[in-house]
């Protein structure tokens, strides 16, 4: 099932806000979502709004409709209603999406011409295999085409370099999608932060997320088991997931936050001295808050750094196809005949 987009959250949950803080009961103001948005979007509605007047609660009918709504949005909802601060889950999360949505379209923006230029070099190579066939044999008179790359005919040609550009574009997306799946394990994260800025920007971004589900499942009350279940889910990272059965037992086990994040050197160290101190003043949920703030500014500081190298990268990748392209041409056209002409001499 695919998921609900960021933009149709931050607007879904903004109206529920606007609903419920007006008195509104929840069941009535979801129903005006059965006429709202796609016919899929519609459809999921009307499966919550049919939970919701079986009695179930906002976050359980949420996740019945397994995969539409991300893991934060269900565990800060379930914060929300366990702590009776429904209406304050709801502006939260309409924030947080405008501010992904918004994030994600700045980033976008920054590589969107060089991307751009880069579709277009790729397809613009591809056509110049079959144009120059029809301009050598049909329109100049030549016996053959350009035998770009040793395959004998134009068509050989043409479709083993689609099939090379499928396989690096394919590749790519398949890494991008088993790492955000989990198929890889945690081997993809664990390289990530290894990478300079990439790494951190990752990071930074899921422990906004903990970081933000923490403060709302202690300021909710809720106990330390579920509050780290629930925060470690919100990361929607699978690096992070994983590591629920060690800190749920050590948290079993009568071990604070601080010792149990410890434990799994999975953590870096402003992180653990943010939830030391918290624990430590009795003040965890505002001092989460403010973690999740500063982890999103270094992450949106990373983010602009990431859009100028791939800005960079992109033109380097049309600088390449293009430079080849120049230099597999001429080598096709002036300097095999130039030297089968020496060689015939």
């Amino acid at each position: 099932m695919a998921k609900i987009s960021y933009d149709k959250m931050a607007k879904l949950f903004k109206r529920l806000e606007t609903s419920y803080s007006a008195g509104i009961g929840l069941l009535a103001a979801y129903q005006k979502e059965r006429t709202i948005g796609s016919p899929q979007d519609r459809l999921q509605a009307n499966r919550i709004v049919q939970a919701l007047k079986n009695g179930e609660a906002l976050a359980s009918a949420m996740r019945s409709v397994e995969g539409y709504f991300p893991e934060l949005a269900v565990a800060v909802v379930q914060a929300g209603e366990t702590g009776g601060r429904l209406e304050e889950s709801f502006r939260r999360l309409a924030k947080h999406y405008r501010d992904l949505v918004a994030f994600r379209n700045k980033f976008l923006m920054s590589i969107a011409w060089p991307a751009f230029e880069l579709v277009a070099c790729v397809g613009i190579f591809g056509l110049l295999i079959l144009v120059m066939h029809y301009v050598m044999v049909n329109i100049g008179g030549l016996k053959e085409s350009i035998d770009w790359f040793g395959m004998g005919s134009t068509t050989g040609n043409f479709l083993l370099y689609l099939s090379v550009m499928t396989v690096i574009f394919g590749t790519i997306a398949l890494v991008i999608a088993g790492a955000k799946l989990g198929w890889f394990g945690t081997l993809p994260m664990k390289i990530a932060r290894r990478v300079p800025i990439l790494g951190k920007t990752i990071e930074s971004l899921a422990l906004s997320r903990l970081a933000w589900t923490m403060s709302v499942a202690e300021n909710a009350g809720m106990d330390a088991l579920e509050n780290a279940r629930l925060a470690l889910s919100a990361t929607e990272n699978y690096y992070y997931k994983a590591l629920q059965p060690k800190i749920c037992d050590s948290l079993r086990s009568g071990e604070t936050f601080y010792r149990s994040y410890k434990t799994t050197e999975s953590f870096p160290q402003d992180f653990l001295d943010y939830v030391d101190v918290g624990e430590t003043a009795g003040e965890l949920a505002e001092t989460m808050d403010r973690a999740s703030h500063d982890y999103q500014q270094k992450a949106e500081v990373n983010m602009k750094i990431l859009g100028t190298i791939g800005f960079v990268i992109m033109f380097g990748f049309v600088a390449i196809i293009i430079g080849g392209s120049v230099i597999l041409l001429a080598k096709k056209l002036y300097i095999d005949p130039i030297n089968n002409l020496a060689n015939g001499l």
